[in-house]
């Protein structure tokens, strides 16, 4: 029976010399009920080691990875992963897989040789992976496993409004996951301005480039100041501006909130 093994990815974690290098995490199932084994490195408590977990080193059961991945992360909100590729290991090795984790506790983290990239491809390789590409980035290697990208959806639990906004299309760059306020709103009436607008509005590459409304409710707008005809946000599905109806495909001003609302007026909650 072909067990299903993971690779987890945030492409916009781990920001080194203000470019996001991307992170990855690892999955694999262990019995025929479906249970799955996740887990990652994370640097949440800026520690240096994976002995006795000091780099939050950290694994869990679930019967619901892709859920667990995108909402119930240990290290909150900014932690969770964006995407997924799930990959049939048709002869598993699950004691070999934890082996291997049980090896990457007692050894010391480092950024070039015993990272987030590396202990997946050790835990993936061990439990029965095959033609994992090379590759120094997270995101790369992520990238090139040959298998279809399955976004992570699930809203973080007890938020009316979770809205995550991307500087990429489809969920990668680096994520913004917006706080709303007293009243579960949250807005921005002059969003995505480029460094030197109007002179390069039409060279210069957005800063907003794709959006995922994970609850709640949002409208944006191809204007300032919430005007111009809205686009409402589908809940669980991610929204890229390149396929906007507006010429230039830019966001100018976005609306969000808990409670419904209506995009013509969207200073007005209903």
């Amino acid at each position: 029976m072909a067990y299903k093994a993971y690779m987890f990815a945030r492409p916009g974690g781990a920001i080194i010399f203000g470019e996001a290098y991307g992170h990855a995490a690892f999955g694999f199932q262990t019995d025929d009920s479906n249970t799955t084994l996740v887990g990652g490195v994370e640097l949440a408590g800026g520690k240096t080691s994976h002995v006795d977990d000091a780099m939050d080193f950290w694994f869990e059961l679930t019967d619901n990875p892709l859920l667990f991945m995108s909402a119930l992360v240990p290290f909150e909100r900014r932690t969770r992963y964006d995407m997924a590729k799930v990959l049939d290991v048709d002869t598993p090795h699950v004691e070999a897989a934890q082996a291997v984790i049980e090896r990457i506790k007692a050894t010391d983290y480092n950024l070039l040789s015993q990272n987030c990239l590396t202990d997946s491809i050790e835990v993936l390789e061990a439990f029965g992976v095959t033609g994992l590409p090379g590759g120094a980035r997270p995101g790369g290697v992520f990238g090139g496993v040959h298998a279809p990208i399955v976004p992570l959806v699930a809203p973080w639990p007890g938020l009316g409004l979770d809205l995550s906004i991307y500087e990429q299309p489809d969920q990668f760059g680096i994520r913004t996951d917006i706080d709303p306020d007293a009243n579960g709103n949250a807005a921005d009436p002059a969003a995505n301005q480029r460094q030197n607008a109007p002179e390069d509005q039409y060279t210069a590459p957005p800063i907003i480039s794709s959006l995922l409304l994970r609850k709640g409710h949002c409208a944006i707008y191809p204007d300032a100041g919430f005007e111009g005809a809205p686009i409402v946000l589908e809940v669980g599905k991610v929204f890229n501006l390149r396929d906007a109806s507006w010429p230039d495909k830019t966001l100018r001003s976005w609306f969000a909130s808990a409670s419904p609302f209506d995009p013509a007026t969207p200073k007005t909650v209903s």
